[in-house]
């Protein structure tokens, strides 16, 4: 819906309420604004939820009607309602935002720039000194026994008896 089609169910105070929670103005808006703003939403809507129930009970001919004559349609109420509650959505959402942004909880690129100035200011040399070491160096020591090929006797004997296992399992003995 519209802005201006929203407007059209609400009065001039949750009009100006609710314009608050738009896009440009609820970003210049302090958290503390934001925090009354949400408070003024929410009893909106809650007594256009109120007015909503009444007019749907004096439809249904349960309630006495109120006004000068009675309610034939409750769409107005009923779609205030809803508008009052986008707007309260869109303010918890960005008290929400806010707050995420506030914790002290630093976003990945924020970490990442972070690693790289810490890697851009130490001073370390590209290699590291090897130690000491033996004039002539280490000689691999040759293998006693070869690599053997093929599966081992302690391999053939497990799936030899989980086959045996799952033999009797299936005829019922074990």
């Amino acid at each position: 819906m519209s802005v201006q089609s929203d407007n059209r169910w609400l009065d001039a105070s949750e009009a100006e309420i609710v314009s608050a929670t738009l896009s440009p103005q609820i970003e210049q808006q302090s958290i503390d604004q934001l925090s009354a703003l949400t408070h003024r939403l929410r009893q909106a809507h809650r007594r256009a939820k109120d007015i909503s129930a009444r007019h749907q009970r004096e439809i249904r001919g349960k309630g006495e009607p109120r006004g000068a004559k009675p309610v034939q349609d409750n769409a107005g109420s009923v779609e205030k309602v809803r508008v009052l509650f986008e707007a309260i959505q869109r303010v918890d959402a960005d008290l929400s935002r806010r707050e995420k942004n506030s914790a002290g909880t630093p976003s990945q690129a924020e970490l990442a720039r972070h690693a790289l100035e810490l890697k851009m200011s130490s001073q370390t040399s590209e290699h590291p000194d090897p130690g000491r070491s033996a004039s002539e160096g280490m000689q691999p020591k040759k293998r006693k026994e070869l690599f053997k090929v093929g599966t081992t006797r302690k391999e053939i004997g497990r799936v030899s008896q989980a086959g045996k296992v799952a033999q009797a399992r299936r005829d019922g003995k074990g």
